[in-house]
């Protein structure tokens, strides 16, 4: 037998196991198997979460299995899955969990923090108590110098998404982000940011060194791919979170399935592995 026979027989069984056969129905047996490149998003210094309202139809210990199962090392858990600010005995359960996994939650919101700083501080506690890296919220303008000093007390970032209807173009939230320190920064959303009828390429260069998380939805134009690129260009160092919107059962599997093996092959061409 011929070193390259041998070549082709191993690769048939690696496709057998990891493709599984087609079905008819669109079902389980035609969808591809789920790729995270795990190498890399080390090579680029991201971390790849998913955020947990994709399943939201599950309970947050049943999306944690789910995730173990799809090659998922961290979250960014949704404020519905968040367990309550005070309770110390389900956070230490929840935590317990991911370590049985090997599995974190690296950032979590959007959280509402147009509050007192003393309610404040429980949202910081609690991202304390669960190691986070960033809170995602809308925070009124108000709000920003208390917000600024608690995430450098804390060590803890905190990004602003883009509001609906409010007009968070980069210009708007460069004003807001004035004086403010690096703790302090923006989520990139470029699907939100094309549908606001901006080009998302554009924002992300205009927002250079204040974005700390991208939010990746889709793939099925090039905006995904361009700002990645650009964020590449500006050395970030932070947070992909993936979602999969508008499904549900087998149809929310499978998008999610394409959305990250969408991703996993531009990390692949940005990290130079193709």
């Amino acid at each position: 037998m011929t070193t390259m026979t041998r070549a082709l027989i191993c690769l048939t069984c690696m496709l057998a196991i990891a493709w599984p056969a087609a079905g008819a129905d669109g079902s389980a047996a035609s969808r591809p198997a789920i790729y995270v490149d795990h190498a890399g998003l080390l090579k680029l210094g991201w971390q790849l979460a998913c955020v947990s309202s994709t399943f939201r139809d599950r309970s947050t210990f049943d999306m944690i299995d789910l995730l173990h199962s799809l090659d998922f090392h961290h979250i960014e858990l949704s404020t519905g899955q968040i367990p309550g600010w005070d309770d110390s005995a389900a956070a230490d359960a929840l935590v317990a969990k991911l370590k049985s996994h090997h599995m974190d939650i690296v950032s979590f919101g959007p959280v509402d923090l147009a509050k007192t700083e003393a309610e404040t501080r429980k949202v910081f506690d609690l991202g304390k108590r669960l190691k986070i890296k960033t809170i995602l919220a809308d925070p009124p303008d108000d709000s920003l110098d208390m917000l600024d000093k608690l995430a450098n007390e804390y060590r803890i970032n905190v990004a602003m998404v883009n509001a609906a209807g409010r007009g968070d173009d980069p210009d708007r939230l460069l004003r807001r982000l004035a004086g403010r320190t690096n703790r302090i920064g923006v989520c990139a959303d470029p699907v939100g940011w094309r549908q606001a009828g901006l080009s998302p390429v554009d924002c992300a260069q205009k927002l250079a060194g204040h974005i700390l998380e991208v939010r990746l939805s889709e793939f099925d134009d090039r905006d995904g791919a361009d700002v990645l690129g650009e964020l590449k260009k500006q050395g970030l160092k932070g947070i992909c979170a993936v979602e999969c919107v508008g499904k549900t059962g087998d149809d929310l599997i499978d998008g999610f399935t394409r959305t990250v093996n969408g991703l996993s092959e531009i990390v692949a061409e940005l990290s130079g592995a193709r």
